[in-house]
């Protein structure tokens, strides 16, 4: 499930807008999780989850039930995995770009390219430099 929701999480950039509204975003994850996940793989999602009085409506068909189950299971894990993805996140606020990205930046040409056909890698300091 992790991977699912990093994967979701890794395919677009989110705004701060975007990342306000828990409740939607756990709701959106969901949806788009449970329409990946095969049969078996929902049976998976709560086959150790217990089943309590009250989770059961009276006339209530078994695939809505089921529906129901596996999509708040899958709320459950997502609300979780979220929460510990963006209390580790870190933020870039717009064009800022960090400092040592800019003092790093090597031409292209000096990075395993050919030595430059005006100056010879091997050449000597002209004794006019020398004082």
């Amino acid at each position: 499930m992790k991977d699912k929701v990093e994967k979701i999480l890794s395919s677009r950039e989110w705004t701060f807008a975007d990342l306000t509204n828990m409740s939607r975003l756990v709701r959106d994850f969901s949806e788009e999780i449970y329409s990946q996940l095969d049969a078996k793989e929902k049976i998976t999602v709560v086959w150790e989850r217990a089943i309590r009085k009250e989770d059961i409506q009276h006339g209530e068909l078994f695939g809505g039930f089921f529906q129901t189950l596996v999509t708040e299971q899958i709320q459950l894990e997502v609300a979780s995995i979220l929460q510990e993805q963006l209390l580790s996140a870190n933020v870039n606020f717009g064009n800022n770009k960090n400092k040592e990205d800019e003092t790093n930046e090597v031409s292209e040409s000096s990075v395993g390219g050919e030595s430059s056909p005006k100056r010879s890698a091997d050449e000597k300091k002209s004794s006019k430099n020398k004082k």
